[in-house]
């Protein structure tokens, strides 16, 4: 089948999570057999990037990939920010789309624009990364500090920064929607959240997947630490355990970079247990894993399915998670970690986990052997499964018509 993958970032123009499962998702359509072609924008990441320099990531050679770039530069994702059209990006957009894909799939419409759902001939899903179709900050997380329980979206998008896009207060959303076939979460909680939203749609959950090498080496000379994955957002919640790691002396490494970095950094002043390594590159991630006693994820905001979780699983490291969409429903599917929901919790565990070290690999032999079940093998099975559900109901309603 012929594919055409589409998102706002890619690599290396991306910040992680939903870029780096698209580039595994086409590595492993390609690797099938099929044709696959990506397409992404550029103007959009340089317009965000502040300090984060262009991060590159493993793809299939045989991969197409159209990156959008526009004379207007960094104007042009402005433009399709309070319009929801692709703006200067259409024409590039449209002559990409004529190609006769079987499958248009879109994942980050953010800065593409949900406009151009109306560009695309054929059958076509969207992929939930995020919940931006019906979250304008894409996180659920209420003025930039708790869960969003409750919807005060201009309030919120004040509180985020953010001007608010008129056209969300028309119906236009809800009319470019109908050209979807389908609709695909990467855990259980993103989809119940999505489906009890105002968009009133029914989604498909399907496991998610890595392509990451495995079983990479501890370092051994490396004392145990602990670890920390991510971008340094509010939403990802290093701040909120940074001062027990600072308190107890406990060592703990930090992997990402983010506008909450010079914050945390003053939380940590002084700290020699903590230490800021900066982005990472995806090459040295699985090794920097292997030497962590556990990997921390403490999300404050609904993370979907947050890929750090399966990549620490991956390389024999339990996790310890907050309580928070996608992430406890990964440790208690594989067993491989704790949830924790308050700092004293979070303390009492720690203390565990040092003082039984045998409780932790108990935990590292569980998670390694269920995240081999992750596989994009199996993930492909699922997909292609649901492309051939949608083509036979397709087929059926035109039987009808006719």
């Amino acid at each position: 089948m012929k594919f055409c993958l589409i998102t706002t970032f890619f690599p290396p123009y991306h910040f992680g999570g939903d870029a780096t499962y698209v580039a595994d998702l086409a590595s492993a359509l390609v690797s099938t057999g099929h044709e696959v072609t990506v397409v992404h924008c550029a103007d959009s990441f340089e317009l965000l990037r502040g300090p984060a320099a262009p991060a590159p990531y493993p793809l299939h050679p045989a991969v197409r990939v159209h990156t959008l770039r526009s004379r207007w530069g960094r104007l042009s994702p402005v433009i399709t920010y309070f319009t929801g059209h692709p703006g200067p990006k259409a024409a590039a957009l449209a002559r990409i789309l004529s190609q006769g894909f079987d499958v248009v799939h879109w994942h980050n419409l953010s800065l593409i624009g949900p406009a151009a759902l109306t560009m695309a001939q054929g059958m076509q899903l969207y992929t939930f990364h995020e919940y931006w179709l019906f979250c304008p900050t894409s996180l659920l997380f209420r003025y930039d500090r708790e869960v969003c329980t409750r919807r005060t979206c201009l309030r919120c998008l004040l509180a985020h920064k953010r001007p608010p896009p008129l056209w969300r207060a028309t119906g236009l959303l809800g009319r470019w929607l109908r050209r979807l076939d389908g609709f695909i979460a990467y855990s259980r909680c993103s989809q119940k959240l999505i489906e009890d939203s105002p968009l009133r749609i029914q989604v498909r959950y399907l496991p998610p997947f890595l392509l990451m090498p495995r079983g990479a080496t501890r370092p051994p000379d490396e004392k145990p630490y602990y670890l920390f994955v991510g971008r340094l957002i509010r939403a990802k919640g290093l701040q909120t355990v940074l001062g027990l790691f600072a308190r107890t002396g406990r060592p703990l490494w930090v992997a990402g970079a983010g506008s909450l970095e010079p914050e945390l950094r003053r939380i940590a002043a002084g700290q020699p247990n903590i230490r800021f390594l900066g982005h990472v590159r995806s090459a040295d991630l699985p090794a920097l894993y292997a030497g962590a006693r556990a990997t921390l994820v403490p999300s404050v905001c609904p993370d979907v399915a947050p890929r750090v979780t399966l990549e620490s699983l991956q390389q024999g490291t339990p996790l310890i998670g907050s309580p928070f969409g996608g992430i406890p429903e990964i440790i208690q599917d594989t067993g491989g970690g704790w949830v924790y929901r308050s700092l004293e919790e979070l303390e009492s565990l720690l203390d565990r986990i040092d003082a039984h070290p045998e409780e932790a690999r108990k935990a590292e032999v569980r998670g390694q052997e269920a995240a081999a079940r992750y596989t994009a093998e199996n993930h492909l099975r699922e997909y292609l499964a649901v492309i051939e559900e949608i083509r036979a109901a397709r087929a059926a309603k035109g039987a009808i018509r006719s």
